[in-house]
């Protein structure tokens, strides 16, 4: 999702931007799991690009109302449940745990095989919207 609105990608960057919005404003708080730092990174890092590294770790770690959960101990045996009861990659596991683990009620993804997989949380694909 952040990939979506700081490359503005045409797709989903509006859609990025209403669901991220309310979070900024402060009438919802957020939260990721540290591993949306790393994919964020990785475009920037890939193209040799120091100014959009600082300036999306900038925007990602400084996000009013957002809050970032590294993967601790409880996070990894949250990721492990998660991964056994649905099949998930580690990677999509690792969303799902760290949101449910902060007691979010809803989850934003863009990925059909999270359907029935995310637990108690709410799935809202953004792909459903475009």
């Amino acid at each position: 999702m952040f990939v979506s609105l700081l490359e503005n990608y045409p797709v989903f960057a509006d859609l990025a931007t209403a669901v991220l919005t309310p979070i900024e404003q402060g009438a919802a708080a957020g939260v990721t799991s540290t591993l949306t730092l790393t994919e964020l990174l990785t475009g920037p890092v890939q193209a040799a690009n120091l100014t959009a590294l600082r300036d999306y770790e900038l925007h990602l770690t400084n996000f009013p109302h957002l809050t970032l959960h590294a993967c601790d101990a409880d996070v990894a045996r949250q990721v492990a449940l998660v991964r056994a009861a649905t099949g998930l990659r580690t990677p999509d596991a690792i969303r799902i745990a760290t949101v449910a683990l902060a007691g979010a009620t809803l989850i934003v993804g863009n990925d059909k095989a999270w359907q029935g997989k995310t637990g108690s949380l709410a799935l809202l694909l953004l792909n459903e919207f475009v």
